[in-house]
């Protein structure tokens, strides 16, 4: 399991985000959740997600938690940081991410998945 915490740093409403966010997550088999003033919300029901995570009224300036678990957890976790980083959600995260990632086979699923090379050593 792998948890990220992110600061929401948009002044915009969270429709736009809330979209991309499911969007992002269906593509993963990991099971992929979000925790806002906790409350947690299953990304992996697609219009029903989308309609949970509009309804916790995320204001700019929060904290939410993405919670990833399963195979390819690692990538699930860094794309949905990455496309609220470019679409200006979130700001980059000033202290220790590598942003390193090398490509593995998972033992389990035998798909690829991405390791952080931080965690590695």
């Amino acid at each position: 399991m792998i948890k990220k915490r992110l600061e929401i740093t948009a002044v915009t409403g969270f429709a736009r985000p809330a979209c991309m966010i499911v969007s992002n997550a269906s593509k993963f088999k990991s099971t992929i959740s979000l925790n806002y003033k906790g409350v947690s919300v299953n990304l992996g029901n697609s219009p029903h997600s989308i309609m949970e995570l509009m309804s916790l009224k995320i204001k700019p300036g929060t904290y939410v938690e993405i919670t990833a678990t399963g195979c390819d957890e690692r990538a699930a976790i860094q794309t949905l940081v990455n496309s609220l980083i470019r679409n200006l959600y979130i700001e980059r995260e000033k202290r220790g991410d590598s942003g390193t990632f090398s490509k593995k086979v998972c033992s389990s699923c035998y798909e690829a998945v991405f390791m952080d090379e931080a965690s590695r050593s």
